[in-house]
């Protein structure tokens, strides 16, 4: 018999032996592969799910930008209509942020707006968004206020003249005030009759760990701004001008603490402890002179009207009395509907109480 024959259950033994051996190397090499394979997704998830969370934030954040701009622009059509009527402003920008609180089955779009600002009020102690009139002034009201509409339409309000602005920029041009500027607003009588609004609305993220994020760039105690980002929400501004089409009116009640404010009015104290500020964002010194009211001055949650500091007394000495300002009547400018020249401007439509 051939000596192969004889040998071939023993290469067979050999054989199985052999492919036992592969399989448990094969076994223990998909083990390991697929150890590393959780590794690695679990390196290559956490970007990708960062960056998912951060693209549906940013497009939440757009969306958002959008509409609280074409908000303002509405409710600065409403002001400079309405002669700068704090309520006529708030009530149009309101309405114009509806789309951003659409309605549920079991509130409308009105309700979820009013819960998600109160929810904004319950959160930082303020109003859950502002708007500082920069322009008109109080000084503005100073220089450029009309006495006989002041008594004929508001009821004694300061009202600047919106009708026929190039002559009563000729006008004061005449009395010696130079470039028709005011001598305590330096602004022109143009400029007193232009409507300048400065919004800041408090955004509130959606994706998990921005409000932690928003906290730790926030200062309590702050302007109003980081006030808000202390208690994890986004402050955005934005700022419009318009060119009135009635006559400007100082309302009375524009504080610091309320929706539609005044810069330079008295502020509203409140509760607003300064905490020690911690971390990387407070290596810059703050500055503790800021007047109040500017827009860069603490914010002031509401509650009762601080009392301004008394101020040493001093040696009174007799000085020649100050020059007063040049006569700002604009002699009858303050043009009735009926009168011959109108009917080709704006500025002669009946004025609304």
């Amino acid at each position: 018999m051939s000596p192969c024959l004889l040998s071939f259950p023993a290469v067979v033994r050999h054989g199985a032996h052999t492919l036992s051996h592969t399989a448990r190397l094969n076994k223990a090499g998909n083990r390991r592969q697929g150890g590393a394979g959780m590794i690695e997704f679990s390196i290559v998830a956490v970007p990708i799910l960062l960056l998912g969370l951060g693209s549906i934030e940013t497009a939440h954040w757009l969306l958002t930008r959008q509409v609280v701009s074409l908000a303002l622009l509405e409710a600065s059509r409403a002001g400079v209509s309405g002669h700068a009527r704090p309520e006529t402003i708030t009530a149009a920008f309101e309405q114009a942020l509806l789309p951003l609180f659409p309605a549920s089955a079991s509130n409308s779009a009105r309700q979820n707006q009013q819960l998600a600002f109160h929810k904004r009020t319950r959160d930082t102690a303020g109003a859950p968004w502002q708007m500082a009139v920069l322009s008109p002034t109080t000084a503005a009201f100073n220089d450029f206020s009309d006495p006989q509409l002041s008594r004929t339409l508001q009821g004694g309000l300061a009202v600047i003249n919106n009708n026929y602005l190039l002559e009563q920029d000729q006008r004061r041009r005449a009395q010696g005030w130079l470039h028709g500027l005011g001598p305590e607003s330096n602004m022109s009588i143009y400029q007193a009759n232009t409507l300048t609004l400065r919004l800041t609305y408090l955004h509130e993220p959606v994706v998990p760990g921005m409000k932690g994020l928003m906290r730790l760039l926030g200062r309590s105690g702050g302007t109003y701004g980081q006030h808000a980002m202390a208690h994890g929400y986004l402050p955005l501004s934005r700022e419009i001008s318009l060119v009135m089409q009635s006559h400007p009116v100082r309302w009375p009640g524009l504080v610091a603490a309320g929706n539609v404010i005044q810069p330079g009015l008295p502020t509203l104290a409140g509760p607003a402890p300064i905490l020690p500020c911690t971390g990387l964002w407070c290596m810059a010194p703050q500055s503790t002179t800021l007047a109040p009211g500017s827009p860069d001055a603490p914010y002031r949650p509401p509650g009762s009207v601080r009392a301004p500091p008394a101020e040493p007394a001093t040696p009174t000495s007799p000085t020649a009395p100050l020059p007063g300002p040049a006569d700002t009547s604009t002699d009858g400018l303050a043009v009735a509907p009926d009168h011959p020249d109108c009917g080709l401007t704006l500025c002669c439509a009946p004025v609304q109480g």
